[in-house]
């Protein structure tokens, strides 16, 4: 293995604390990212794409800034003619050379060659993907132009060195998004909701809390494992347990977030009729009729569905058990067929 040489060093060290300030508003790879990158493994073109497998759907291209012809990744070369990509299936997620696989002559030869690298002049190219899940990819690809300008084993080195960083992109990307939809719901929370929000001031005091998070402070901060945590640099998330709940902090920047939740809830079947006619938007009488009960019993079971699930709303219970629904009248995500329209 090649040693990494001191500039190098020096390059990756600052990329890495550049890199999430580099990000796109709506998802972690820019082309200015790319850019980047180029400076640091020299290539003709870098570019970043996402692809589904199953069904098999390319979705998403990010060029670098200033290029003005970006290589377009075809979706019609089947998986099985990448040597990459069929090493990919084996769960290696580290850089690859199209050259670990094939001769120059040997690519000329192939399908991919032909309608993928050819068209655009590619004759080089290196590859190192982001961990996920087997049928999707997230890849970062680095082309070159010129046969005799072969991609080195210190460009793979260095790819293998930021490949863990460049994962850690999306988990950060996530948390912005989650601190921003917490964020722009403080004024909206109600005491009973399961996730409330802190912010923190410049020596980690709190300025703020949603009234969720007011809730569940007490509980937290009655042994001082809140505090400790907060001194101890926050390394992970905070879990406390009480029974089947479980408070779990994290931080995000200059923001908590606290979330409550319960390690099962059982509902009877009744409740959970009641509950799915709740998340359609049915008043108790509508929910009554549907079900042929008296208004009174309807919201006797919206009672012990409430204590079941810790909530106090009618939101609250619905976002507890059946997570998040988007548009009344379809398909709710864990809903029993027989309770559909």
């Amino acid at each position: 293995m090649p040693a990494l040489a001191r500039g190098d060093a020096e390059r990756l060290i600052r990329f890495v604390s550049e890199a999430e300030s580099l990000g796109g508003e709506d998802h972690p790879v820019s082309g200015d990212l790319l850019f980047e990158l180029g400076r640091i493994v020299a290539a003709d073109w870098v570019t970043y794409y996402e692809h589904d497998c199953v069904p098999s759907h390319h979705f998403l291209d990010v060029g670098r800034t200033g290029d003005s012809d970006q290589p377009y990744v075809s979706c019609v070369i089947d998986l099985n003619e990448n040597p990459i990509r069929l090493r990919r299936r084996q769960r290696e997620f580290g850089a690859l050379r199209i050259s670990d696989f094939l001769t120059r002559r040997e690519l000329h030869r192939t399908r991919l060659y032909d309608v993928n690298f050819r068209p655009v002049g590619v004759e080089q190219a290196l590859e190192v993907d982001v961990p996920s899940q087997p049928s999707h990819w997230k890849t970062f690809a680095f082309e070159r132009s010129d046969s005799e300008r072969a991609f080195t084993e210190r460009d793979r080195l260095v790819l293998d060195l930021l490949q863990p960083h460049l994962g850690s992109l999306w988990q950060a990307a996530s948390m912005r998004r989650r601190l921003a939809a917490a964020r722009a719901g403080l004024e909206q929370t109600e005491p009973g909701e399961p996730r409330g929000v802190i912010l923190l001031g410049a020596r980690d005091e709190f300025e703020y809390a949603s009234a969720p998070a007011r809730r569940l402070l007490p509980e937290l901060t009655a042994d001082g494992s809140l505090v400790e945590w907060l001194e101890s640099g926050c390394p992970g998330p905070l879990v406390h347990r009480a029974g089947d709940r479980r408070l779990i902090v994290e931080r995000v920047g200059d923001a908590l977030l606290l979330e409550e939740t319960r390690d099962s809830v059982s509902l009877t079947v009744r409740e959970r009729e009641v509950l799915v006619w709740v998340a359609r938007g049915k008043t108790n009488p509508e929910i009554a009729r549907k079900l042929w009960l008296a208004p009174s019993t309807v919201s006797k079971h919206l009672e012990h569905i409430y204590a079941k699930l810790g909530v106090k709303t009618r939101t609250a219970a619905i976002a507890r058990f059946l997570g998040p629904i988007e548009v009344e009248g379809e398909d709710v995500p864990g809903l029993p067929s027989p309770w559909r329209n």
